[in-house]
């Protein structure tokens, strides 16, 4: 089996943290996200960007869960008070889950990343704003949801001024078009996850937003600590669209140079038995 190159939404020069992966025949085998490490220039320690995707394969979240064991830290996001329990019963988790997300859950038969990650873990450390920092920020920077509704609207229509029918749209209707399974929704989905540039049209500039900017560099911070305090491997676990300005966060703050990325299947695409 052979894997196309990664669809590459990100700047010339910049790490790609999300793609669709194909064989040699153009077909989609799996919405693939990064995992992108990083080290000091003098070695010594070592330090992985987890991407995340909020729904996903339970095997995705299986794999993750096997791999944070092996981290001295692993810094993850949640907008919650610093004594939050995360491990809470479903039946109350899911009061803070939008119905969307659970029609989108249902519909594509993937799992919930708060469902399947086990926060309870040793070695997780909380590397994110509260409710009120982060709402703290939002005032300061004039953001809102509302703000936010406009951009994506505005978005929308300059992208398809722009390229009524692009590359990626044509890649993307040319494997569901080609494609026997049942599986056309996720895929057209699937493709459409891969746009990060269009988070950054909607979030305007990630450094100083609110949602990207601030909350990346909590994560920085609280990265730093453990660093100077001797961790030797640490992850950050986020959102794939956090990754880009976290990527130069690290590099521009903490001197961290990149290495190689291990790619890991978020969501199967193929319907399929010899995989």
């Amino acid at each position: 089996m052979v894997f196309a190159p990664a669809i590459s939404v990100c700047a010339e020069g910049e790490t790609t943290f999300v793609r669709v992966a194909e064989d040699d025949q153009n077909q989609p085998l799996a919405l693939q996200i990064a995992i992108a490490s990083y080290a000091p220039k003098s070695g010594g320690s070592r330090v992985d960007l987890i991407s995340a995707i909020h729904i996903g394969d339970r095997e995705y979240y299986e794999e993750l869960n096997n791999r944070f064991h092996s981290y001295d830290a692993l810094l993850y996001e949640l907008v919650a008070p610093r004594d939050a329990v995360v491990s809470r019963p479903d039946s109350e988790r899911r009061g803070v889950i939008s119905s969307t997300q659970i029609m989108m859950k249902n519909m594509l038969e993937l799992s919930f990343q708060l469902d399947e990650i086990n926060y309870d873990a040793g070695n997780f450390v909380h590397a994110d704003l509260t409710p009120a920092e982060l709402s703290q920020s939002m005032d300061e920077r004039g953001e809102s949801l509302y703000v936010y509704f406009w951009r994506l609207f505005y978005a929308s229509i300059n992208q398809y001024a722009k390229d009524p029918l692009g590359l990626n749209d044509m890649q993307m209707l040319s494997a569901v078009l080609s494609n026997d399974s049942d599986n056309s929704f996720k895929i057209m989905l699937a493709y459409e996850m891969t746009d990060l540039d269009t988070l950054r049209d909607i979030l305007g500039d990630d450094a100083d937003s609110a949602v990207i900017g601030a909350r990346n560099q909590r994560a920085i911070d609280v990265l730093r600590a453990q660093l100077d305090a001797g961790a030797k491997r640490i992850a950050i676990f986020y959102g794939v669209a956090h990754m880009p300005d976290m990527e130069r966060r690290m590099v521009d703050q903490l001197d961290l140079v990149y290495l190689d990325t291990t790619w890991v299947d978020a969501w199967r695409l193929d319907t399929s038995t010899d995989r």
